[in-house]
């Protein structure tokens, strides 16, 4: 079971993620806090999975809260649940060392899934924020996150035509390969990126400048 921790000022949200939490065989809400001291002392004395957390609260701000639950469990995963999309709050909430950052219009089994994927260390952001999110941290991203890979200049050409929506087949009949080819070449650039399927390999590259 995942163990989820809920932040948030307004009890009627509380209570609608508890019903949306509930339909999912695998998550439990483990406590409930509703401002920065209480997801602290919660998350000190309950060690929850995921910390799912609001970004205005009294007291002090979600990513004042994420610094300090940094500093108090640095395991724990946390995910930032928001009406506001505007990129700079995103960007300093993943600064703080958010893993997530989520609208609260996300549809209940995107939530679930974000949860999920979030408590087995990978980061979480609603899609309609993900372009933002890469032009704001393009520039960074190529001066500094660009890391030394053994990806050849065939492989990149295989990203870079995935990145476009181009199905193995079609990768194929552009790089001179069999369909069959392709595919198992995808799998070696998985492993190579840390990657665990095409989309995270896409996002991966991105990332790190190098398409």
């Amino acid at each position: 079971m995942i163990s989820v921790l809920l932040v948030d000022d307004h009890p009627v949200v509380i209570e609608g993620l508890r019903k949306v939490l509930a339909t999912a065989g695998d998550l439990t809400v483990t406590g409930e806090a509703h401002d920065a001291s209480g997801a602290i002392e919660k998350t000190r004395a309950l060690h929850p999975d995921v910390v799912l957390l609001d970004l205005r609260m009294p007291g002090a701000s979600g990513v004042q809260a994420t610094r300090r639950l940094r500093e108090v469990d640095d395991d724990v995963a946390i995910i930032i649940l928001t009406s506001y999309g505007d990129q700079a709050y995103v960007r300093q909430a993943l600064e703080a060392g958010a893993d997530g950052y989520l609208l609260k219009s996300t549809p209940p089994e995107q939530l679930i899934a974000g949860i999920r994927s979030a408590a087995r260390g990978r980061r979480q952001l609603s899609p309609e924020l993900l372009d933002g999110v890469l032009i704001e941290f393009g520039g960074l991203a190529r001066e500094q996150t660009q890391r030394t890979t053994d990806l050849s200049a065939d492989d990149l050409e295989i990203l870079r035509r995935a990145s476009k929506g181009a199905t193995n087949r079609e990768i194929g009949l552009a790089t001179g390969r069999t369909e069959v080819a392709v595919k198992k070449r995808l799998q070696v650039i998985f492993q190579k990126l840390g990657a665990v399927d095409r989309a995270h390999a896409v996002a991966e590259s991105i990332r790190r400048g190098l398409i």
